[in-house]
C-alpha cells in the first residue's frame, strides 16, 4: 500500500509540473492580450485538478492554496471580478506560491511561508473569504437521462449550433489524480445544452468495488455554438486520464437546388476538423520509470558494441561468398541504429521543462532590480537528452541573471538614449543535425571592453599594454573568479559566474559562444550534443593506445610540412595554419604514452575547436576511422580526469578514452594524465 502511495505521489508530481507551466502560460497569453474567456478556462482547470490531487494524497498546505486560488479564478469565470492588471499579477504570484508548495512536498525545500500568506491575504481581498465551492445540482429528466442547462446565448451573439456525441470512459487514475467526473460534465455544460446517460454496467460486486476507480461512463450529447477548440481543449486536459470519444452530429448543409440563376456560394462541412486517421493530436503517453530508460540504454549499447565486435570479425572475408552473411549483417545493423534512434529519442526532453521555470525567475529579477522585463522564448519543443535537461537549468538561470544585471539597462536610462523602457531577451532553442544550440540574447548595452581590459588589469590577469582584440577581450569574462560587478548583490558580484557556465557546458559535451555588440546587446549561444549516450567519434591511434575524439569538434586533419611547424623547445611545437599559428598538443606527451611518434612531421595533426573557440592542433600517430560509441562514464567508475571526459568500448573489445578537449593540456592535469594512460593499459 505505501509503495502504491509512493507511485501516486510521483505521478502527481510529474503532473504538477505539467499543470503549473501551464498555469503560467495561461497568465502570460492573458498578459499578452489574449482571449480572455479561454485562458481563465483553462487556468482555472489546471489550478482545480493541483487541488484535487493535492487533497487525494492528503497535502493540506498545497490543496488549501489551490482552493483559494481556484476561488478566485471561478470568480473571473463568473465576471464578478475583472482581469485587471492588478488581478494578473496576482495570478502570476499565485503560480510562482504554487511551484513552491509542490517543490516544497516534492523536494523538501521549504516555500517561504511569509510569500504564502501574503498571497492568500491578497486572494481574499480580492474574492471575500474563501468559501467551498459547491457543484450545480444536476437534476433528472423524465426519461431517466440527465440534463444540465446553459445559459441563454448573449444577447446579439448568435453562432450556429453544432451537435456532438461524446463518449466518457474514465481510466484507472482519474479519481486519483484529482478530478472529478462531475466537474468534467459541467465543462461540457458551459459550452451550451448537454443531455447526459450514465452507464453503470461495469459497476463490479461491492465485495470488489474500489473507491479510487471510476466505474460509472457516460453518453454526453452536446449542442453548442462555442469553437470546436473549446472542446478539444477538455480532451486535451484528460489525456492519458480518461478515453474521450467525440463524433459530430450535425446534419450537413441544405444544398440548393440547381437553377439558372448565378451560382450562390454554399458553406459547405468543416475541414479543418482533424479527423481519426489523421490526427494531429499526440498519441497516448506512458511515464516511465528513469532507471528503465537507463537499462534499454545500457543493452542498446551492449548491441552496438557488439555489432561493431561482429564488423571486425567479418572485415577479411569475401562478401561474394559469404553474400547471405553479409546481408543479414547488414540488415542488423541497419536494425540497431534504428534501435538506437529510438532509445535517443525515448530518453529526450523538450526543453520546455527547463524554460518554463525562466517565467518566476524574470518576475523576481524585476522585483529585485526595479528594471521592466520581458522574455520572449519560441522553440521550447526542442528535445535533448534528459541527462542534458537535468543539468541546463542552472548555467541558463545565471545567464539570464547575468543578462538583466550586467546587460539590460533600468527603464530611464533606455528611455534618454531612445529604447524601449521595457528590456527584452530571447531565448530561442533550435536543432542543428546533431546538437541542439540554444540562445540567449539581450538588447541591453552589451560589453564595455573597456571596463573589463580595466578590470583584468587590475587582476593581474592582462599585463597592462598587451594588444587585445574585442573577441580576446569578451573571453576575459570567462576567466575563473572575474567579475566586473561594483558590489556583491543577491544577483552577482560574487566571482560565480560566467567560468562555471563554461565548465557546466563542457562537462556536457557542449560550447558556449559569446558576441557583443556596444549599446546594442549580448547574444550567447550553448551548442550541445542531442544524446549524451552514444557519441560519433574518430579513433586515432598514440602508440598501443586508442583515444576518441568527437567528430563534431573537428575542423580538418593533415600531415605537415616541416616548412608549416615552428619549434619553440623540445615540447612545445606552432603550427602555420591558414595564417593563424596553432599550438601543437601532443597527446603521446600528454598522457606519457610509451612508442608514440614525437616528430609532428611524421604524425596526423586534427585541428580541434579548444576551449573557448581557440583552433589547436592535436598530436596523434594515426586516424583508425569513425565509429559510433556507447558512453560509457570514468568518474562512476573510477574518477574524475582531467583531460578524459569518459571511455567507450570499442569493436575489438579494448577500452579507449574519449577526449575532454576543454579541459585538455592544461598543466595541472599532467600527473592525472599519467594516471589516465594507466586505465587503458
Amino acid at each position: 500500500m505505501a509503495n502504491d502511495e509512493h507511485n501516486l505521489r510521483q505521478i502527481f508530481f510529474l503532473e504538477c509540473e505539467e499543470l503549473v507551466a501551464s498555469a503560467e502560460h495561461r497568465v502570460e497569453s492573458l498578459r499578452a492580450g489574449n482571449a480572455l474567456e479561454p485562458e481563465i478556462n483553462g487556468l482555472f482547470r489546471a489550478v482545480h485538478s493541483i487541488k484535487g490531487g493535492a487533497g487525494a494524497l492528503g497535502l493540506k498546505s498545497l490543496a488549501e492554496f489551490a482552493h483559494a486560488f481556484e476561488s478566485f479564478m471561478d470568480m473571473l469565470r463568473a465576471g464578478n471580478a475583472e482581469a485587471d492588471d492588478t488581478a494578473i499579477e496576482l495570478m502570476f504570484e499565485c503560480v510562482d506560491v504554487l511551484r513552491l508548495l509542490v517543490d516544497e512536498v516534492e523536494k523538501g525545500t521549504p516555500a517561504p511561508a511569509d510569500r504564502r500568506e501574503a498571497a492568500l491575504s491578497a486572494l481574499r481581498s480580492a474574492a471575500g473569504d474563501v468559501e467551498e465551492l459547491v457543484d450545480e445540482e444536476f437534476y433528472g429528466d423524465d426519461d431517466g437521462s440527465w440534463a444540465m442547462p446553459a445559459g441563454p446565448p448573449a444577447d446579439g451573439d448568435v453562432k450556429p449550433l453544432r451537435k456532438y456525441r461524446i463518449r466518457l470512459v474514465p481510466g484507472e487514475r482519474l479519481l486519483a489524480a484529482g478530478v472529478e467526473p462531475l466537474r468534467i460534465l459541467r465543462s461540457f455544460r458551459e459550452m451550451g445544452r448537454v443531455s447526459t446517460d450514465a452507464d453503470a454496467g461495469t459497476l463490479p460486486p461491492l465485495n470488489d468495488f474500489d473507491p479510487l476507480i471510476c466505474h460509472f461512463r457516460w453518453t454526453v450529447i452536446l449542442e453548442t455554438s462555442a469553437p470546436q477548440s473549446d472542446l478539444d481543449e477538455i480532451v486535451e486536459m484528460l489525456d492519458d486520464l480518461a478515453s474521450i470519444e467525440v463524433d459530430e452530429l450535425t446534419p450537413p448543409p441544405i444544398m440548393p437546388e440547381p437553377s439558372d440563376t448565378a451560382p450562390v456560394a454554399v458553406a459547405g462541412p468543416r475541414t479543418d476538423r482533424a479527423q481519426p486517421e489523421r490526427s494531429d493530436k499526440p498519441g497516448a503517453t506512458v511515464r516511465v520509470d528513469v532507471n528503465k530508460l537507463e537499462r534499454l540504454g545500457n543493452m542498446v549499447g551492449e548491441l552496438i558494441i557488439a555489432q561493431a565486435f561482429l564488423a571486425r570479425q567479418t572485415a577479411g572475408m569475401d562478401p561474394k561468398k559469404q553474400r547471405p552473411l553479409f546481408r543479414a549483417i547488414d540488415e542488423m545493423s541497419q536494425h540497431i541504429r534504428d534501435l538506437a534512434d529510438a532509445a535517443t529519442s525515448i530518453r529526450a526532453q523538450p526543453l520546455k521543462v527547463v524554460f518554463q521555470r525562466f517565467g518566476a525567475l524574470i518576475r523576481e529579477l524585476e522585483k529585485s532590480t526595479s528594471k521592466q522585463i520581458r522574455l520572449n522564448v519560441t522553440g521550447e519543443g526542442t528535445e535533448i537528452d534528459k541527462t542534458v535537461v537535468d543539468r541546463l537549468t542552472e548555467p541558463l538561470m545565471h545567464l539570464i541573471r547575468n543578462s538583466v544585471d550586467h546587460g539590460i539597462e533600468p527603464a530611464q536610462v533606455r528611455t534618454s538614449i531612445g529604447k524601449d523602457p521595457v528590456g527584452h531577451l530571447r531565448l530561442v532553442a533550435r536543432q542543428q543535425g546533431t546538437h541542439v544550440v540554444i540562445e540567449l540574447s539581450d538588447d541591453g548595452g552589451g560589453i564595455d571592453r573597456t571596463r573589463v581590459l580595466n578590470r583584468a588589469i587590475e587582476r593581474g590577469l592582462v599585463a597592462p599594454g598587451t594588444p587585445m582584440t574585442d573577441q580576446e577581450i569578451d573571453e576575459l569574462v570567462f576567466l575563473p573568479g572575474f567579475s566586473t560587478a561594483a558590489a556583491v548583490t543577491s544577483i552577482s558580484g560574487r566571482g560565480v559566474g560566467m567560468d562555471a557556465v563554461r565548465q557546466a557546458i563542457a562537462e556536457m559535451g557542449g560550447q558556449v559562444r559569446l558576441s557583443s555588440r556596444r549599446g546594442e546587446g549580448t547574444t550567447i549561444q550553448l551548442v550541445l550534443p542531442l544524446s549524451l549516450a552514444i557519441l560519433d567519434a574518430i579513433v586515432a591511434s598514440v602508440g598501443v593506445q586508442n583515444y576518441l575524439i568527437a567528430t563534431s569538434s573537428i575542423v580538418e586533419s593533415l600531415r605537415p610540412s616541416s616548412g608549416s611547424i615552428l619549434r619553440i623547445d623540445r615540447r612545445e611545437n606552432l603550427l602555420s595554419w591558414r595564417g593563424a599559428m596553432l599550438r601543437i598538443l601532443s597527446l603521446g606527451d600528454e598522457f606519457s604514452v610509451d612508442g608514440s611518434v614525437a616528430d609532428p612531421t611524421q604524425a596526423i595533426l586534427v585541428i580541434v575547436k579548444h576551449a573557448g573557440g581557440e583552433m589547436i592542433a592535436i598530436q596523434v600517430d594515426d586516424l583508425i576511422g569513425k565509429e559510433s560509441v556507447v558512453v560509457k562514464s570514468l568518474e562512476k567508475n573510477f574518477r574524475k580526469v582531467r583531460g578524459i571526459s569518459s571511455a567507450t568500448i570499442l569493436g575489438d573489445g579494448r577500452p579507449a578514452l574519449i577526449l575532454d578537449l576543454p579541459t585538455l593540456g592544461t598543466k595541472q592535469g599532467r600527473r592525472q594524465y599519467r594516471d589516465a594512460a594507466t586505465l587503458v593499459a
